[in-house]
């Protein structure tokens, strides 16, 4: 499983998410987070278990998420199996450690999107919580022979740069929307 193969990231977002991206230091952002040569490492070792489990745990996202009004609100307006695929691929990508260009568009395209379909950031982070909840139980629970503490390390170290990146385009989207002397 890897990124969608077939899909064009330099042209799948629009001028917003590419003017963003062109403005972000992604080894900046990466050295922040504390992602390294050994984060790397680590998550190349755990990666083969985490991602059998890729598709049962976007399975419960879904169930878990479609609890919230708000969530069943946006997954009616779209392709829940077409979601579900692009999520397991990004979780996989993002497991795999593949912070290229590629990489950037997709994390700030998927903040827009998530604005644009007016998820509310409490609703995006709490689903960005049940599937790092998910990933830290199997890495606590299947990881045999290595270090579980460094993979789960590892783990929180990518999630939290994927959503900062996807929460920049956010929060930068809401501050266009709101306009010039808007609160």
């Amino acid at each position: 499983m890897t990124l969608d193969s077939g899909m064009n990231w330099e042209t799948r977002w629009g001028p917003e998410v590419q003017m963003l991206a062109a403005k972000i230091d992604l080894n900046q952002r990466l050295l922040r987070f504390g992602i390294t040569p050994v984060t790397r490492d680590n998550l190349r070792h755990v990666l083969p278990i985490l991602s059998q489990h890729l598709v049962g745990i976007t399975s419960r996202f879904y169930e878990f998420m479609r609890r919230f009004p708000e969530a069943q609100r946006v997954f009616d307006r779209h392709d829940t199996d077409r979601l579900r695929k692009r999520q397991q691929d990004h979780w996989y990508g993002l497991l795999a450690c593949e912070f290229d260009q590629a990489y950037l568009l997709n994390a700030l395209g998927v903040g827009h999107a998530h604005y644009h379909a007016k998820v509310p950031p409490s609703l995006y982070m709490a689903g960005y919580n049940f599937v790092v909840t998910d990933l830290l139980r199997l890495v606590a629970v299947e990881f045999k022979g290595g270090d579980i503490a460094a993979a789960s390390a590892s783990i929180s170290r990518v999630v939290m740069l994927d959503m900062s990146l996807a929460l920049t385009a956010f929060m930068l989207d809401s501050l266009i929307s709101a306009g010039p002397g808007q609160d």
